[in-house]
């Protein structure tokens, strides 16, 4: 007589914890997973007659709370003019340089991160001779060549689902003197950058 009592109470009961847990699935948000971001960062500098303007877009994916891969773009223009204040002298030269690469960060730590980028940039310069009086006269001419370089660096930056700011130090660890990171004595330049993020993409949790 017992049993007939116990099987309808437990039935109710397993009923009810059911219907409590769907309840609490469906009212909790649906948070983010691992979302795709955009972002980069914007160069501008001269003095003395030169110009520089850069820009760095990147799109990336958060693997995991370590890892984040993602592809870049170089974009960079220079000018330089000669000192025209006692009368033209020199080469003024034009570049455009793109370049197209992709890039790990790996954060050993919640703000600091390590990143390797592999780049491939084409250059093209043309120059032109302003030493004459004329300055329509002057010999001028154009090249173009392409180099590979492998960043490498560290940084600090602050990283969310809402998007993330950042500051890094890299090198190229090539030796390709075309490269557009190392000097006219083939040593490499520091490559400071600084930018932000934001989420484009976000995948559901169900």
């Amino acid at each position: 007589m017992k049993r007939k009592f116990v099987y309808p109470i437990l039935f109710a009961l397993c009923n009810s914890i059911t219907v409590n847990a769907q309840e609490v699935v469906e009212t909790m948000p649906s948070l983010n997973v691992n979302p795709i971001f955009i972002g980069g960062n914007l160069v501008i500098g001269g003095g003395a007659g030169s110009f520089q303007l850069g820009l760095n877009p990147e799109v990336y994916k958060r693997v995991n709370d370590f890892v984040d891969l993602g592809a870049a773009t170089n974009l960079f223009f220079q000018s330089f003019n000669p000192n025209m204040s006692n009368g033209l002298q020199g080469v003024s030269s034009r570049s455009f340089q793109l370049g197209v690469g992709g890039f790990t960060r790996i954060w050993p730590l919640e703000k600091f991160f390590i990143q390797v980028q592999p780049e491939y940039n084409y250059t093209w310069s043309r120059f032109k001779d302003r030493s004459t009086l004329d300055i329509n006269s002057g010999a001028s001419r154009s090249i173009g060549f392409g180099a590979e370089s492998l960043l490498a660096g560290i940084g600090y930056g602050t990283r969310s689902e809402n998007g993330m700011t950042y500051f890094s130090v890299m090198i190229d660890l090539l030796k390709n003197p075309n490269s557009p990171y190392r000097d006219g004595f083939n040593r490499a330049d520091p490559i400071i950058r600084a930018g932000f993020a934001f989420p484009i993409l976000r995948s559901k949790r169900e």
